[in-house]
């Protein structure tokens, strides 16, 4: 395959994957009661809102160039004001489902890729290249899923910590990392391949079986 199959091969699944993650965070704010994504025109599946030309689209070209796999990438960040949260739901709880509703989103498209896989293995004659194109699916959103929970922010797994830590405990993890995450994500960058691939393997093997392809 060469780069440029490569690159629609990855960037396709890639930008679905991102634009639904995006659309999830919009969708549990709003549930919540806070329509700020909605107003800012976010709430929506049109990827073109959601790109983010350096992290979309750049930053996963060069990946795939030097080393074939976008094992790193994200879209623009969806806003949200905890304040405008319901009145049934504290701010901490709201901040956490609507972070944790991203990765949630990426392991529901991970597990309707292998579902949708395993009717195409088992019960038609379906073209590789689909096949194919589910496999990538699933490899990107089992990424997504694991990226996004290392629990530091800006990640999503960062507020779904400060959520499950005491209050006092808390204040200080998230005034420390909004300081000093961006920061920290730059080592993190070179090294997240090998640390995650573990875990990404053992979840696709997992939904593998859950949908009967292994």
């Amino acid at each position: 395959m060469d780069i440029f199959s490569k690159a629609v091969f990855y960037l396709v699944p890639l930008i679905l994957s991102l634009t639904v993650h995006e659309f999830a965070h919009a969708w549990a704010a709003k549930k919540l009661g806070d329509d700020t994504a909605e107003r800012l025109g976010r709430l929506t599946l049109n990827p073109l809102s959601h790109i983010d030309l350096l992290g979309t689209i750049i930053l996963p070209l060069i990946l795939i160039i030097k080393t074939g796999m976008p094992f790193f990438a994200w879209a623009k960040p969806v806003p949200f004001t905890a304040s405008r949260f319901r009145r049934d739901i504290n701010m901490r709880t709201g901040t956490m489902l609507v972070a944790f509703a991203g990765p949630l989103s990426n392991l529901l498209l991970l597990i309707l890729a292998a579902g949708v896989l395993s009717v195409s293995v088992h019960f038609y004659s379906i073209p590789p290249a689909f096949n194919d194109l589910c496999i990538a699916m699933m490899t990107m959103n089992a990424g997504l899923f694991a990226l996004n929970l290392i629990p530091m922010h800006p990640l999503d797994g960062g507020k779904v910590l400060a959520w499950l830590l005491p209050p006092d405990m808390a204040s200080r993890y998230d005034a420390f990392f909004y300081q000093y995450g961006g920061w920290l994500l730059l080592p993190l960058f070179f090294v997240i391949g090998p640390v995650l691939r573990p875990f990404v393997g053992m979840l696709i093997r997992g939904v593998a079986q859950l949908t009967g392809l292994a």
